[in-house]
């Protein structure tokens, strides 16, 4: 195996890695936490207030960015190119991940610190950042015959993503708005937890379909590779 093809695929095996911890991280919280924090109702944010909750979901929202990193920088080892709009996504991406790990949310329903602040400009930006970053790298990967069907996924899931982000959107109106007059009916709040994770997983799902797909490149890479060698050994 090259040295391209082995450092590729130490960074797919890694960025593997990082999101899988992260998601374990993220899905611990989401259940030691159920009686403190109402999946169906509070942000993931709020754990950072109970327990080990903050460390966790810091280093949950870190290793996200780290496996994010990884996976991207084995896809340029592998020549597939970002291109300005992807790059420039993907970086809002993983910028507002690590905010949010720095800078804890209000423990209110409104922003009381700068802090608060932060975190829930950097929590808008990194939802519907890569959605937007996944559109744009299908269109570059559809070129591709190794990602086509891959970018495929990416599109659709990218899709779904857009749909989930402007829901949750929708049913935090009443906290960000709270001078409109929006009837009962259509306040989401009793269910804007539940819709954030399902965006979270979702966005996660894509980046893991991504870093399998790039290790899944770098095997079939080294086997066409190893066999002329073969051929010219038996010959």
């Amino acid at each position: 195996m090259s040295g391209f093809l082995f450092l590729s695929a130490c960074l797919s095996l890694l960025s593997l890695i990082a999101l899988v911890r992260s998601l374990a991280m993220m899905t611990y919280l989401n259940i030691h936490f159920a009686h403190e924090v109402d999946p169906f109702s509070r942000a993931v944010s709020y754990y950072v207030f109970y327990g080990d909750g903050r460390e966790e979901f810091a280093t949950s929202a870190t290793v996200l960015a780290l496996g994010t990193v990884l996976m991207l920088t084995g896809m340029w080892v592998q020549g597939i190119r970002l291109g300005g709009a992807s790059t420039a996504f993907f970086g809002i991406w993983c910028a507002s991940l690590t905010l949010c790990a720095i800078f804890p949310t209000d423990n209110s329903k409104s922003i009381v610190s700068t802090s608060g602040l932060i975190h829930q400009v950097a929590g808008a930006s990194l939802f519907v950042s890569l959605p937007l970053a996944g559109l744009s790298l299908a269109r570059r990967l559809a070129t591709d015959d190794r990602w086509a069907r891959t970018a495929r996924v990416v599109r659709r899931m990218a899709m779904v993503a857009m749909g989930l982000a402007a829901a949750y959107l929708a049913t935090r109106l009443p906290d960000i708005f709270p001078s409109l007059a929006i009837p009962g009916v259509l306040d989401g709040r009793g269910f804007s937890g539940l819709v954030q994770r399902a965006l979270f997983g979702l966005e996660m799902l894509m980046l893991m379909a991504l870093a399998v797909r790039l290790l899944r490149v770098v095997v079939s890479s080294a086997r066409e590779r190893r066999e002329p060698a073969r051929v010219e050994v038996a010959g």
